[in-house]
């Protein structure tokens, strides 16, 4: 079939018309059998438009209309139902145009399926060179101050098109899933965090170049499980966080055909095809349908960074900036963030590809699934490709006027297909099966392939770095933990929140301890914080930083004794010498005011110390979802463009100290008696 159908693309993409396309299909011998023998499809095609006529008898050549069109004459409301099934048959046409639409997907997906098609392009995958910005160092640095500096030409793109059922999010009302973005981290959305790590990159930018600026942003949601409203709402909600309605973009991915492992097109109900989402290598050909690629024009940016939901370490001290530094010191057309392999752990890999022409190689960093790792590494084992090969992390950087071209050219690159949803299926007699489906999916992170670079000769290791792809080796603790799936006990802890936020939590020690020089207590294993709990908890306001030798000169020295909880919701302030026994909370506003200028609330403590009974150790506290219960605390609340100073200060059981807009507070304490004093600024 496979042949037939090669055969039926290259003919169908010579056509110069719709009716063209119907006359070749009329040629096909099923196509024409079919059709006489169903005298329904005779009326419906006689009434139809070119186009609908078409997109029925692709059906037929695809060898699909018998299980599409199955029972067709005793089904109730057959004309609502046909007309629903040829809209989204249109869509998917036109969408999957540039590789011949519904024949051509499912010529893809069955080239996919059977395992005995090979690629006989020579191909060759090697290790890939790589930046290496595991440690802080001059070239890190360099980078950083690279990124930052050309951090108004950047935009973010960031897919949020997944449904939250495998996180078990659902709609307490309606128990519909909702959107991932909308999954509580740390007491606030996903989304939320993810703006809020952009923040602090725009934040850091202004006091450094006393410049504001707003980064456009460009969302990709899908119509799955009602994913885009849902986002939109979320927007709505949140005011857009206050950046403006117009500096957000948004382009929705369709909804693509499940086929089954054998080959048959998957029914949700009668003339109803089970559809989902196309995956996030739409993305380019989004960008460039939906005016993604113009909005961003608008804003004169030059490169985006793209980042996924449900990674919200990706953030973290010097990752997004030394990456940006990276693409644009030799101006790049794309680059990939990469980690070393977890063991044992099914993710994609990043491979420096080789392919053997007839006057010499093209070279590319490229990615690998590891659906598709059977195709690529017979003869390793996954130890081998551990040891071999790094980690993809879905954290990219494109060039954007490259991208728009390779859109063009690639619109959909890395196809690939993965049967993980189980569907019932009628089989050839008519006895209802239980089988593996998936849809046609392609990978976001392949458009590399597309920028290649010739070579006569075999690329030698010091001409790795002038390819236009790159990548940068970051710490895997540092870049990659995600929200996939919760956590049942007895099974894996790996893409949990719960192991996201031990994640966090261990990067705070690590800042904490190692940064900032504060004596903390033992970070527990990911088993005895699941038995215990945290011996500590910190949040961090990214504006802050977000880099760690920004926040180590915030913050240094003290003590934080086991159980306590420190929350940093300020970005000026000066803490040295802290010890803390308890709950200390120090907040202010800092979303901008209506003027766009950023609240400079300031908050200075020095050799403080809090004594208090802290967090409840008997509620049921989710520190996952930030709801806790202290019995005691101190929380200082901070106006707007206030200040706040204590020095040698020992706060004893729960204190709240409120300092009004355009004052500033002093804290005395003589013989174990506390005074404030406030002044007007």
């Amino acid at each position: 079939m496979l042949k037939n159908l090669d055969d039926l693309l290259k003919k169908l993409k010579l056509a110069s018309s719709t009716i063209k396309k119907n006359q070749i299909l009329d040629e096909l011998p099923n196509v024409l059998k079919y059709v006489n023998s169903h005298s329904f499809l005779q009326k419906i095609i006689k009434d139809a438009s070119p186009l609908d006529e078409y997109l029925i008898k692709s059906l037929i050549a695809i060898g699909q209309a018998n299980n599409i069109f199955f029972n067709f004459e005793k089904t109730p409301n057959t004309s609502k139902l046909l007309n629903n099934l040829l809209e989204d048959l249109k869509k998917i046409d036109n969408f999957y145009i540039s590789i011949g639409g519904i024949i051509g997907y499912h010529y893809n997906f069955l080239k996919l399926l059977n395992p005995k098609i090979e690629n006989k392009t020579n191909i060759s995958l090697l290790k890939t060179p790589f930046i290496d910005i595991t440690k802080p160092n001059k070239t890190t640095k360099e980078l950083v101050d690279i990124g930052l500096k050309n951090l108004d030409k950047f935009a973010f793109i960031c897919p949020l098109g997944g449904s939250g059922d495998r996180l078990n999010l659902f709609d307490p009302k309606t128990n519909k899933p909702l959107a991932v973005a909308t999954f509580n981290f740390q007491g606030r959305s996903l989304l939320e965090n993810l703006i809020r790590d952009i923040e602090g990159l725009e934040y850091l930018y202004f006091k450094t170049f006393n410049k504001e600026i707003v980064t456009p942003i460009v969302i990709m949601t899908s119509d799955a499980k009602n994913n885009h409203r849902q986002i939109l709402d979320l927007f709505e909600k949140m005011n857009y966080f206050n950046r403006g309605k117009k500096s957000f973009h948004f382009v929705k991915q369709l909804s693509s055909p499940l086929i089954t492992e054998d080959g048959s097109w998957a029914l949700k109900s009668p003339l109803k095809l089970a559809l989902k989402p196309s995956g996030h290598g739409a993305l380019w050909q989004l960008l460039e349908r939906q005016k993604g690629f113009d909005f961003l024009k608008k804003f004169k940016r030059e490169k985006a960074l793209i980042r996924q939901i449900n990674n919200p370490i990706a953030g973290l001290d010097d990752l997004q900036l030394a990456f940006m530094g990276a693409s644009f010191q030799d101006n790049k057309a794309f680059g990939f963030v990469s980690c070393k392999i977890k063991e044992g752990v099914k993710e994609g890999i990043n491979v420096l590809r080789e392919i053997k022409q007839k006057d010499g190689y093209l070279y590319n960093i490229s990615n690998i699934e590891y659906t598709d790792f059977h195709k690529y590494f017979k003869d390793l084992s996954s130890s081998e490709i551990t040891s071999n090969f790094l980690a993809n992390t879905n954290i990219l950087i494109a060039d954007l006027k490259e991208a728009k071209k390779a859109s063009f050219k690639n619109p959909l690159p890395g196809l690939t297909i993965n049967l993980k949803t189980k569907v019932f299926s009628k089989n050839k007699v008519g006895k209802v099966e239980k089988l593996k489906a998936g849809r046609l999916e392609s990978m976001m992170q392949n458009i590399s392939d597309s920028f290649q670079d010739f070579r006569k000769e075999k690329i030698k290791k010091v001409d790795v770095t002038n390819l236009k792809t790159f990548l940068i080796l970051s710490d895997r603790k540092k870049t990659i933990s995600t929200t996939k799936v919760a956590y049942e006990e007895g099974k894996s802890l790996f893409e949990t929140p719960i192991q996201c936020y031990f994640d966090v939590l261990s990067n705070y020690y690590d800042l904490l301890k190692n940064h900032s020089n504060i004596k903390m207590p033992k970070m527990p294993s990911i088993d005895e914080y699941l038995i215990k709990g945290p011996s500590f908890i910190c949040a961090i306001n990214p504006m802050m930083g977000p880099l760690y030798s920004i926040i180590s000169k915030k913050i240094k020295g003290g003590e934080i004794v086991h159980g306590s909880e420190l929350k940093l919701e300020i970005a000026e302030v000066l803490i040295e010498n802290l010890y803390l026994n308890g709950s200390l909370l120090i907040e202010t506003n800092l979303i901008k005011s209506k003027k766009s200028i950023y609240n400079s609330a300031r908050c200075l403590l020095k050799n403080v110390k809090v004594k208090n009974l802290g967090i409840d150790k008997t509620a049921n506290n989710n520190f996952l979802q930030n709801k806790i219960k202290r019995k005691e605390y101190v929380k200082i609340t901070l106006g707007e463009s206030s200040e706040f100073y204590a020095n040698n200060v020992e706060f004893v059981n729960t204190h709240e100290i409120i300092v009004p807009s355009f004052h500033k507070m002093f804290i005395l304490q003589e013989n174990n008696k506390i005074t404030y004093k406030v002044e007007k600024l």
